[in-house]
């Protein structure tokens, strides 16, 4: 086996220009990225500044006048009745709405202002506004009808936006948490027969878990570039088999005492030694000129060294099941193509390409079930919790990965008596 190995390696080496593509590109890329997508995710990076308007429709005295009118026309107990109302005079939508924006806490990251209609739509029209909020007319007491009496709702906050933006869309998600966080309150106090208290608002700030760092976008283009690339070091080295298979090599390797068993080891071990070089030096270089990885301690990269090593021994499984392909296949483009499909769909699904966390879950499942998708989330997690236990299994589902692999490799591998 070592003879092979020693082959391959020098076939590489005779290309010296692929090798440095290979080792170079990943590290070309994730510097790239990094320049484009510099402060996204960073915790340093600008924070979000959402200017709103309010617009004001509804009259809350006639909603609360429209709704004490509805109660008295019901058929219940009067003791019911006066607890309706009692409750009902508790709650003022719209300002809760106004408090909530106009929240200590809010200020920081929005600015708010009441307008009537016609300003608020000149004002987001010249862009001097993200957005303005509605209160549609009727909508205290649909919102009373709704969470005392059950109905439902006739009215709904309006967020009225000129063209979609990061601003928008966390404003949108303020109002949609804002609605949810109310309506669970009243659910709440509703099913336990609680007096209704003043409704503890969502409260807008960032928190962080205790324990926990939170990885930031140069580290997830480091781990995710770098799970891809290493991918199409299995490609490559299928790839280079079709010309020994061109030139009668491996035929007139079968046909002496060498053990095809062997020839493909020789294959597996020049892929993980591949492999493992290219992650180890993109993980180096891109510490070296950005500091990815910043104040992690020797521990860290203990882990990290361990997941990129077991990785290399997955992806050179990948290998093992590519090479016997090339040898079987008559078409080399044809290899070709279902490796690059393969390797592509691995990518997608794994996240190489984006983060997955906006996908629908089963294709987030699926995809770590990937051997680059598993070590990205890995890594990113070891980054997050430090947590050896939380290696053992993805280092044991990637070496199974692997023997996988060679097991159907070695099935599919040509015979001796197929010379």
């Amino acid at each position: 086996m070592g003879s092979f190995f020693k082959k391959d390696l020098l076939v590489f080496w005779r290309d010296r220009k692929e090798i440095f593509a290979s080792l170079t590109l990943p590290i070309a890329l994730i510097l790239v990225l990094n320049i484009a997508f510099s402060g996204l995710l960073d915790e340093e990076a600008e924070s979000v500044d959402i200017d709103v308007a309010i617009v004001q429709e509804d009259n809350e005295s006639i909603g609360m006048e429209q709704f004490e009118e509805k109660v008295n026309e019901m058929d219940v107990p009067s003791a019911e009745k006066e607890a309706l109302l009692a409750q009902s005079a508790q709650i003022s939508p719209a300002g809760l709405i106004n408090d909530y924006v106009n929240d200590p806490e809010m200020r920081e990251f929005v600015s708010s202002q009441q307008l009537r209609n016609e300003e608020a739509t000149e004002l987001v029209e010249e862009g001097k506004l993200d957005a303005f909020i509605t209160i549609p007319e009727g909508f205290t007491y649909s919102v009373l009808s709704s969470m005392l009496l059950g109905e439902d709702p006739e009215k709904s906050l309006m967020i009225n936006v000129e063209e979609e933006s990061t601003e928008v869309q966390v404003l949108e998600n303020m109002v949609t948490n804002y609605m949810d966080t109310l309506n669970y309150q009243f659910a709440l106090g509703s099913t336990v027969e609680a007096d209704m208290a003043e409704p503890e608002l969502p409260e807008g700030s960032r928190e962080n878990v205790e324990g926990v760092e939170s990885y930031t976008m140069p580290q997830y283009f480091t781990v995710a570039i770098s799970a891809l690339f290493c991918l199409f070091i299995a490609s490559t080295v299928a790839m280079k088999a079709i010309t020994e298979k061109r030139e009668h090599v491996f035929n007139r390797i079968l046909l002496t005492n060498s053990k095809p068993f062997h020839y493909l080891m020789g294959k597996i071990a020049s892929t993980f030694f591949m492999s493992w070089i290219q992650l180890l030096l993109t993980f180096t270089i891109t510490q070296l000129i950005m500091d990815v990885f910043s104040g992690m301690g020797f521990e860290f990269w203990i882990g990290t060294f361990i997941v990129l090593t077991v990785y290399s021994i997955a992806v050179s499984g990948l290998a093992a099941l590519f090479i016997p392909i090339t040898l079987r296949l008559e078409d080399p483009n044809a290899a070709n193509g279902i490796f690059m499909m393969i390797i592509m769909g691995m990518g997608m699904l794994g996240g190489s390409f984006f983060p997955l966390d906006f996908l629908p879950e089963w294709i987030q499942r699926i995809g770590a079930w990937t051997p680059n998708g598993l070590t990205q989330v890995t890594l990113l997690e070891w980054v997050q919790f430090g947590s050896f236990v939380g290696l053992i299994i993805p280092v044991m589902l990637l070496l199974g990965f692997f023997i996988i692999c060679l097991i159907i490799g070695m099935f599919l591998f040509p015979r001796r008596e197929s010379v």
